[in-house]
């Protein structure tokens, strides 16, 4: 009977044992596995950090070639909308890449990369506008302009012709009645060809009054649209800095340190 109840005594020891020791193992294991998963989280959040730095990475890149490339028709073509220039359909062109760019960079963000890239965006937008609109205002006054030569030049010529012919009539007509009393025969026609010489001269200085007039007009205006264009282009330069040194500062913390 002793040896039994030792017996039974040891197995029960040794079963408690086998609990115990089932029990480290699982909370070990539970341990391991916990380690493993939070190491598996980490990387994940390093390698999504590493992506989304790289992402960014590209859109800032792929946004700055957009700006270059409308810096570069700019200062090609100097003044947009220039009547002689070719240089505003590209410059719509790579001012519409620019806005695709800033929506991908709003996004991916941050929100302060995003306004400054929307901001350039929107200037370069805004240069294609006013050289629109002088482009627009150019195209309505060389209609006017043309009139200069072939209505105002052509009427001060003649203008000038007719007063040259009075001229010749009467330098006729003095020498004809020189000595003599009576009234030449031609000082009729010499009169008219006076009075006509002064009506196509008052005609051709009326137009001409009107075509100072209007290239006056002209001038104040493509002087306000330039003014305008300008001012527009001086505004960005602090912006180009802000979103550089914004898109700078995100790529350097973008990445957390490894785990």
């Amino acid at each position: 009977m002793k040896e039994l109840v030792l017996a039974l005594v040891a197995a029960a020891f040794g079963l408690a044992g086998t609990v115990v020791g089932a029990r480290a193992a699982k909370k070990g294991a539970l341990i391991s596995a916990q380690v493993t998963l939070q190491q598996v989280r980490d990387q994940a959040d390093v390698d999504q950090a590493h992506w989304l730095r790289q992402q960014r990475l590209q859109a800032y890149e792929s946004f700055l070639a957009a700006w270059d490339e409308c810096l570069r028709i700019l200062n090609s073509v100097g003044l947009p909308g220039d009547s002689e220039s070719s240089g505003l359909n590209p410059l719509k062109g790579a001012a519409d890449r620019m806005t695709e760019r800033a929506r991908r960079i709003d996004i991916l963000g941050p929100a302060k990369v995003a306004r400054a890239a929307e901001e350039l965006a929107d200037s370069i937008r805004r240069d294609v506008d006013i050289a629109t609109k002088l482009l627009k205002l150019t195209e309505e006054y060389l209609p006017a302009n043309g009139r200069i030569a072939t209505d105002t030049a052509p009427a001060m010529s003649a203008a000038i012709e007719a007063m040259g012919e009075a001229t010749r009539q009467m330098q006729e007509l003095v020498a004809e009645a020189e000595g003599g009393t009576e009234v030449p025969q031609g000082a009729a026609a010499m009169f008219a060809s006076f009075d006509r010489a002064e009506e196509l001269a008052n005609a051709a200085i009326s137009r001409a009054h009107e075509d100072s007039d209007g290239f006056s007009a002209f001038l104040d205006q493509a002087t306000a649209i330039v003014d305008e264009l300008k001012h527009n282009q001086e505004a960005r330069e602090g912006t180009r800095e802000r979103f550089t040194t914004a898109a700078r500062n995100t790529l350097a913390s973008a990445t957390p340190p490894a785990p």
